[in-house]
């Protein structure tokens, strides 16, 4: 005898009624282990974040003084163009 195919319909809509509440209560312990460091989140983000945080730095470092020029030169660059653009404006 061959037997019957359990009905899956039933099953699917529970499912996609259920879904929304375990992605809120996912989001909601996740947060709360964030923001307490404790739990799987704190071990994987610092394993993860940890080898970017130490690239960022020895970059800030390596580069520092370029990056200060290029902010100072560019932050004088747009001051004197506004200083030109109100002459100009003033005399023409």
């Amino acid at each position: 005898m061959e037997q019957e195919q359990p009905n899956n319909f039933w099953a699917n809509v529970i499912t996609v009624a259920a879904s929304p509440v375990a992605i809120a209560a996912g989001v909601a312990k996740g947060s709360y282990d964030a923001a307490t460091g404790s739990g799987p989140f704190a071990e994987g983000f610092g394993t993860t974040a940890e080898p970017i945080i130490w690239g960022a730095k020895r970059f800030g470092a390596e580069h520092g003084p370029t990056i200060t020029r290029g902010v100072i030169g560019g932050a004088a660059t747009a001051v004197g163009a506004r200083i030109v653009s109100g002459v100009l404006k003033a005399i023409f």
